[in-house]
């Protein structure tokens, strides 16, 4: 019987296919990101502060990372100098990613 030595283990790769397959349905599901009109930025400005100073649970939309994500919480804190919104589940949120509240 023939010595081998120390040869590295490598899986079999049968999937390889498949790889770019599932690259095509990842760029599929991304979208871009919505356009807001001023009014609409005004209107969000203003819901998250009331939302801030009543400490009601609101819902927010946002885009993040290519898809829209829903998220509802409190607003623990307001940071004007970074442009970030701190919610009370520990998410940090920029403006620019919100795109709606309700």
């Amino acid at each position: 019987m023939i010595d081998r030595g120390f040869i590295k283990w490598q899986p079999f790769n049968a999937l390889t296919p498949s790889k770019e397959t599932i690259k095509e349905i990842e760029k599929k599901d991304k979208c871009s990101k919505p356009t807001l009109f001023p009014e609409e930025i005004s209107t969000i400005n203003n819901a998250v502060l009331d939302a801030y100073y009543s400490k009601d649970n609101i819902s927010i939309t946002y885009y993040e990372s290519g898809k829209i994500n829903h998220i509802t919480s409190t607003i623990k804190k307001i940071n004007p100098n970074s442009k970030t919104i701190e919610l009370g589940c520990k998410k940090i949120l920029f403006f620019n990613q919100i795109t709606h509240i309700s």
